[in-house]
């Protein structure tokens, strides 16, 4: 193109762009990195999407919502298991104190007697591996959520697909059924 350009300098530039502005763009539809911009998304890539970056399949889908929905039950999850964990380190701390009978360790709590000590570690701990199943869960949930709305999307809503209840009189008979139109 700019040897043609350099050749007759009185060409249209503007004509020149908007040809190379089609090249580039047929370029980008032939490109395997654009495929993120099909008309109805891949359920595979949906999934893969998601596994990779929680969210991810949901936009890929054009779920814009649903991502909003993922980052903020991530965001709970994970502040659930945060505090949960602090909160056993804290009191499993104390309960090791406690129980080392050494005279010189601070008693930490001493509200508590080492019974109530040892209870709040095991709840704490047990809150902790709870948070961590339900963020497994809800990783889990969406990479499922993109996989099966990627395969919605193609799914045909038209009005003429129909099952209806039928019934017809034959030769003195009553035939009741159901039809499907399509």
């Amino acid at each position: 193109m700019i040897a043609q350009r350099a050749a007759n300098p009185n060409q249209d530039s503007s004509r020149v762009t908007s040809r190379s502005i089609d090249s580039l763009h047929q370029t980008a539809q032939n490109d395997s990195s654009f495929r993120f911009l099909t008309r109805y998304p891949s359920p595979k890539r949906a999934g893969m999407y998601s596994a990779l970056v929680p969210g991810l399949g949901q936009i890929y889908n054009r779920q814009y919502w649903k991502a909003g929905l993922v980052y903020a039950a991530a965001a709970v999850s994970a502040g659930f298991l945060i505090d949960n964990q602090r909160n056993y380190r804290k009191y499993h701390k104390a309960y090791i104190y406690r129980i080392d009978n050494n005279p010189d360790t601070p008693i930490l709590y001493a509200e508590y007697t080492t019974e109530d000590l040892n209870l709040l570690r095991k709840g704490f701990r047990q809150y902790t591996e709870y948070s961590a199943i339900a963020g497994t869960l809800i990783y889990l949930m969406n990479i499922l959520d993109a996989y099966i709305s990627a395969h919605l999307k193609t799914f045909d809503m038209s009005k003429d697909i129909s099952l209806r209840p039928s019934s017809t009189y034959q030769n003195g008979q009553t035939h009741v059924g159901i039809s499907l139109h399509f």
